[in-house]
């Protein structure tokens, strides 16, 4: 596995233990970011192997799963549906003019752990997708 590769990996698992971590204290907000991020360094680790190439400089989920899948990367259905659920928290857990508020009432604990859920499965695939090279 190429260098690049498995550093963004490692810190999308950092970041999914930081998610745990945020739940463990009821940290909703902190744990649904967390997540956000470990899917978006996941993501980015496939570009290195997928496309070919350096992730590009975005944070959306979805539109770098696009890339991904336009290169023959795909998640199981059921998880690329819930994909979008993570968008929100690039902005929104971390900005009180994007949350309308305090970003630590943007988000429950349900939204959280759902976050969470979805990280775990996305990193997952991506972590079995990287070691087949």
């Amino acid at each position: 596995m190429r260098r690049e590769a498995l550093l963004w990996l490692k810190a999308a698992r950092e970041d999914l233990e930081d998610a745990e971590d945020a739940l463990s204290r009821g940290r909703w907000f902190r744990a649904a970011f967390f997540a956000q991020q470990a899917v978006e360094k996941a993501l980015k680790a496939l570009f290195f192997i997928v496309r070919r190439e350096e992730p590009p400089r975005m944070h959306t989920v979805t539109e770098l799963y696009m890339l991904l899948r336009e290169e023959g990367f795909a998640l199981p259905q059921r998880l690329e549906n819930q994909l979008y659920v993570l968008n929100k928290y690039y902005t929104v857990t971390r900005y009180p003019d994007a949350a309308n508020g305090l970003p630590s009432e943007s988000v429950d604990e349900v939204e959280a752990r759902r976050a969470v859920n979805i990280a775990q499965e996305v990193v997952d695939k991506c972590d079995q997708r990287l070691r087949q090279q």
